[in-house]
């Protein structure tokens, strides 16, 4: 595919500083970018541009660039991302059901969708008109798939769950798998408490691959519209995430904690249950909650505290064996004054 920057700008509702007349044959990233290629930059990175030489550069304001030609947008992130599936589109898929697919005579299966190899769907599933069913997925009995949805290969999604429009599961993913729920008997052993719920997904949400959606015990585990979650994060039974929100790699939560609209969870943050999680938190990596959290602040550390107060600590324990010196010569001379003195 071949654009001129200014044709490039059409699309992306920029505007060109430099030259318009440019060739664009791909999307590359900054530090590769040549001059057939756009490429984006954002603070920090902008002030390498003078560096750069790319056909054109995506940019949130007019900046020193050196040679290369400016696309002035509001957002450049979206816009590259815009410019990565005009150049990449996905590979298409071509609509109707494999012949090695096992589908029950009473699931229901809109116009334009694709059931590919070996998918088994089960009874009474209804899927929406534009979905995608990779090989080897399993959807179990009452199930509901909103349209344009697509279920990458072996993901599961159990029986009673719904699934709004537009969502995404990538491979592997298990949605509506029975929660964690023991009760322990007198002699120490454990019996399995029915879970009897449903995991209930709104519209826009992408599940990432080999993440576990527990369905409820009663109820529904819920996750509300345009939420993303990465891979490998595990949410507990009944738990409910707002709109809107991140939930990165190796995150757990546990049951029954009340997550409100666009909440950040980096890396490997770990959440207790029953608690409940304010609208607009966000939780650096690592980070373990231990209880309730108000919204519109920055938490890190175990247990997570607000940002500022975890970083003034982490001074202090930067300089821990400075003070342990300080302190063991401070009890040293003490004790000679109070040898001198008679005490």
């Amino acid at each position: 595919m071949k654009k001129t920057v200014q044709e490039l700008a059409a699309v992306l509702n920029g505007t060109v500083i430099g030259n318009g007349e440019s060739i664009i044959e791909d999307v590359k990233g900054l530090a590769e970018a040549g001059m057939q290629d756009i490429t984006f930059a954002v603070q920090p990175y902008t002030e390498y541009l003078p560096q750069v030489h790319a056909g054109a550069v995506i940019v949130e304001e007019e900046v020193p660039a050196g040679d290369n030609t400016l696309i002035v947008v509001e957002n450049p992130r979206l816009a590259f991302s815009q410019l990565l599936v005009l150049f990449h589109p996905r590979q298409s898929v071509q609509a109707g059901i494999h012949s090695t697919a096992v589908i029950d005579d009473s699931a229901r299966i809109g116009a334009n969708t694709a059931v590919m190899a070996y998918a088994v769907i089960g009874k009474h599933v209804e899927i929406g008109e534009g979905c995608t069913i990779y090989p080897y997925v399993f959807l179990g009995d009452n199930v509901k798939i909103g349209s344009g949805s697509t279920i990458f290969p072996g993901a599961v999604i159990h029986e009673n769950c719904r699934l709004g429009e537009r969502n995404v599961i990538r491979a592997h993913a298990v949605i509506g798998g029975e929660g964690f729920g023991f009760a322990t008997k007198d002699d120490g052993t454990h019996a399995r408490i029915p879970q009897i719920g449903n995991v209930e997904i709104g519209d826009d949400v992408e599940i990432g691959s080999g993440t576990c959606i527990d369905n409820a015990t009663l109820g529904s585990t819920t996750v509300k519209k345009g939420t993303k979650i990465d891979n490998l994060v595990h949410l507990g039974h009944n738990v409910q995430v707002g709109e809107d929100c991140f939930i990165i790699a190796q995150t757990g939560i546990a049951g029954s904690t009340k997550v409100g609209n666009h909440v950040i969870f980096a890396g490997q943050t770990g959440c207790t249950g029953h608690i409940t999680v304010g609208d607009n938190a966000v939780f650096a990596g690592k980070s373990g909650i231990t209880g309730n959290i108000e919204g519109n602040q920055i938490y890190a550390g175990f247990p997570a505290r607000p940002h500022m107060e975890w970083s003034r600590m982490q001074v202090y324990l930067k300089r821990l064996p400075v003070m342990a010196k300080t302190i063991k010569a401070l009890e040293k001379k003490i004790a000679e004054l109070e040898q001198q003195t008679g005490k």
